[in-house]
């Protein structure tokens, strides 16, 4: 494997180690990460035809192929017109099985998207859970604590969605919003309806979250530790202070 020496000033470094390891990467996989979605290999970015698989074993076509039959059926007694469009579809479905077109078989796969991996599930459980805590935060300190920690604090200690144009973000947000209708994180579903565009920030958010993350983690942890009354989970100013050091991107 061929290496590659990079130079960069400490401050850059730090913000790039402490990215890493919101992460739970190390440095060299988050360096690699991103210069293969800079190249385009971004695994959110391929054509859903990538997930179809090359090829089906005799008893996976004939399976689909039977339940392709089955929908077909059903589609042509609930339609008026014999099912018209989609049931014509199964129909094509079962000879594209049966006859084994491989190049065809995208028709079927189509619609599943790659799988997200475990750590980009837990990334989104970790932006969630931080900023239910920080609104909580928030509202345990009152107007005159909030005016304290500044003019754009509750802007940055506020959650603002994903952003869909980026096919990375979107995949969470869509992660997201399944949770929200799963009944999890309630406090964060208004942050999904048409007043806040489904969660769509139309401007890259991620980042910032990350950079939150690390800061965040590290004093939630100590928390949930230290296991006192209800109102020891809420954030001082001072360390509301220090996650909102980390929001804006480095240089701003």
């Amino acid at each position: 494997m061929a290496q590659l020496n990079l130079r960069i000033d400490d401050r850059t470094r730090d913000h790039f180690d402490a990215l890493a390891r919101a992460r739970g990467l190390t440095a060299s996989d988050l360096a690699r990460e991103l210069i293969g979605q800079a190249l385009g290999r971004d695994d959110y970015d391929r054509p859903r035809g990538d997930t179809t698989p090359t090829s089906l074993s005799a008893v996976d076509r004939r399976r689909l192929a039977l339940q392709h039959e089955t929908l077909a059926i059903l589609t042509a007694q609930e339609g008026e017109d014999g099912g018209g469009y989609e049931a014509e579809y199964h129909r094509q479905m079962v000879d594209v099985l049966n006859s084994g077109y491989t190049s065809e078989y995208y028709k079927t796969f189509q619609m599943i998207e790659p799988e997200m991996t475990d750590r980009d599930c837990s990334l989104v459980h970790d932006i969630l859970e931080m900023f239910t805590q920080l609104e909580w935060s928030l509202q345990h300190l009152g107007d005159e604590g909030r005016a304290s920690l500044g003019e754009h604090a509750e802007w940055a200690l506020t959650f603002s969605g994903f952003d869909f144009n980026n096919s990375y973000e979107g995949r969470l947000a869509s992660y997201a919003h399944y949770l929200i209708k799963d009944g999890k994180w309630a406090a964060m579903a208004k942050y999904f309806d048409a007043k806040h565009e489904r969660g769509n920030s139309h401007s890259p958010a991620l980042a910032s979250y990350q950079r939150m993350l690390s800061v965040f983690k590290p004093l939630w942890d100590k928390k949930v530790k230290t296991m006192g009354g209800p109102n020891s989970y809420h954030f001082s100013p001072d360390e509301l202070r220090q996650i909102i050091a980390a929001w804006p991107y480095p240089g701003n």
